[in-house]
């Protein structure tokens, strides 16, 4: 019996209709059906929304939430925020936007005095605040040693399956 091609659009169809049923059928080979394009744009104007910004760190020790008001006590929705870390009032070292709310959440991974500031038109506000102190107690292990070690874990994991799988690969 002749095998056929790869390149045989037969073939391809079969292959497609067993990992990809959505590719199956008279479409096979042209591209997705339009259903799952539909989703794909949805999805894909869904990610470029903007929205307000709510930073995300994962080797942050705290997580800071401001609110900012003009002078006479009105929220500043969707003003433009700069955070300023301990030590560095000069560079921003996060941008964003505030809510509806005027609220603006960011991490901080040191302790210190952070400086934020929004500025909405002709409106500034600014806020300083104390993250940490001294009944802040340290880690007994970082972020980044706990990440090595886990990774380092797995590596040593996947060695050993791969040591069993061998052995009893000649032992058959």
């Amino acid at each position: 019996m002749k095998r056929e091609s790869v390149r045989s659009p037969r073939r391809r169809q079969a292959i497609l209709a067993g990992f990809l049923p959505m590719c199956a059928g008279p479409d096979a080979g042209r591209g997705y059906r339009p259903e799952f394009r539909v989703i794909g744009v949805i999805l894909l104007i869904a990610a470029l929304i903007p929205r307000p910004a709510v930073a995300f760190d994962l080797f942050a020790r705290h997580q800071v939430s401001v609110e900012f008001t003009t002078a006479d006590g009105k929220k500043l929705a969707d003003a433009e925020v700069r955070v300023f870390a301990p030590g560095k009032p000069q560079v921003p070292v996060l941008t964003g936007r505030t809510d509806k709310a005027g609220k603006f959440a960011f991490p901080a991974d040191e302790d210190g005095f952070w400086t934020a500031e929004a500025r909405a038109g002709d409106q500034i506000a600014r806020t300083t605040v104390r993250v940490g102190g001294p009944e802040t107690q340290r880690e007994l292990i970082s972020p980044e040693w706990l990440i090595g070690g886990l990774l380092l874990g797995l590596c040593v994991a996947l060695g050993i399956r791969v040591v069993l799988i061998r052995r009893r690969r000649q032992a058959k």
